[in-house]
Formats: structure tokens, sequence, C-alpha cells
């Protein structure tokens, strides 16, 4: 399959988690993470689940909880529910992950890297959740510690450039030397340097 990668904005969307397991807990709570409201149907649920914000729903999954969602997560580590969810997804055309089933999902979630406004996510199309963790384990030794500033300064450096400059090639130009310099120190630039790269760029050809 041919895995096209997409950031959806899930804040305040319906999604349901199948099952009450270690795995539903951390679908779950990485839905919470991004602010949806999260289902969970199973008979039996961990404690850690149970005390999250969710609705839970002390049975099997039916076909009348999928109404109204956005996004339906099978972590029964049941063929025949992932086989049977599948069909009801496919049919309403709703987003379906079915953890360690990639023949039934529409969606698979990756591993993810989270520093402040940065998200990274890695996937290896459902082959090897594990190398995908490694590799986004790799991507975060080499960041920058102080990556959140940095990238809070660049969003408050675009209105600047934005005035500063009509033509977008130099805006991009100013923004990328920022950037650069930033990284290379590793930390937020002062107004100093934010000063440096704006007299090169105003004085470049």
């Amino acid at each position: 399959m041919a895995w096209f990668p997409l950031f959806m904005e899930m804040s305040g969307k319906r999604c349901l988690v199948a099952g009450g397991g270690r795995v539903a807990l951390r679908k779950a709570s990485a839905l919470l993470e991004c602010g949806a409201g999260v289902t969970v149907a199973a008979p039996e649920v961990l404690p850690e689940l149970a005390a999250l914000p969710v609705r839970l729903l002390p049975r099997k999954v039916e076909e009348g909880d999928l109404d109204g969602c956005a996004l339906v997560v099978d972590a029964t580590g049941d063929p025949a529910v992932g086989e049977a969810l599948s069909r009801l997804c496919g049919e309403r055309g709703i987003p379906l992950n079915v953890v360690d089933m990639p023949r039934y999902c529409s969606v698979i979630f990756p591993a993810v890297l989270r520093r402040g406004k940065l998200t990274a996510a890695v996937s290896t199309g459902g082959a090897s959740p594990l190398a995908a963790a490694w590799v986004r384990d790799r991507l975060g030794e080499v960041l920058p510690g102080r990556l959140e500033d940095i990238l809070d300064q660049m969003e408050a450096l675009r209105p600047r450039a934005k005035a500063a400059f009509s033509r977008q090639p130099r805006r991009a130009a100013f923004l990328r030397a920022c950037l650069a310099a930033a990284l290379e120190k590793g930390r937020p630039l002062t107004e100093e340097e934010i000063g440096t790269c704006l007299d090169r760029e105003e004085g470049a050809p």
C-alpha cells in the first residue's frame, strides 16, 4: 500500500477506541493529547484507561458506536473485529486503524516526536513499528535542546520579515539566515544577531 503522510486537526473530534488493554490505553492517550473526544468500548478496561477523560462503554464495540466518529481504532487484537470494523468503516468513509493488522487499516499511527510546535512522524508502513520508533528516537537525539524556543522565535519573525521585505525571496532568505544562525548556536538569536541578519539581507544585491 502507498501511505500518504497527513496531519489531521483532531480537536473536538469524536474518536472510538475498541479494546481496554495497554494498546488501547496508548491509542486513547495519544488521541486525548490532540484534543479529541474519545469513547472506549470494551467489556473490561485497565484502571489507568478508566481514569482518563474518556466515555466508557462497558461492552464489545457495536455498529452504532461508529455514528459521528472521525476516527476509529481497533485495539482488541481480534482479527474478526478488525475485519468487521474495516467493512463498516469502509462503507461509512471513516478512517480506521487496526493495531498490528495493516491489511484492515485505512490509516496508521506513526511514531511521533513532539518538541513544542514541531511534530515529526515516522512510519514504516506497518512493517516495523519498532524500527519507526528507533528512527524517531535518533531524530530526537540530534535536535537542538532549545528547538522549541527557536521555533517560537521563527514564528514571531515572520511578520517582521513581511514588513521589512516586499519580495518573498528576500523574506525567505532573511528567515533562512536567522534559522541557520539559531540552529548553529543552539538557541534563539539575540536582537543584535537578528539585526545582523536583517542588515545583511538589506545590503544584498
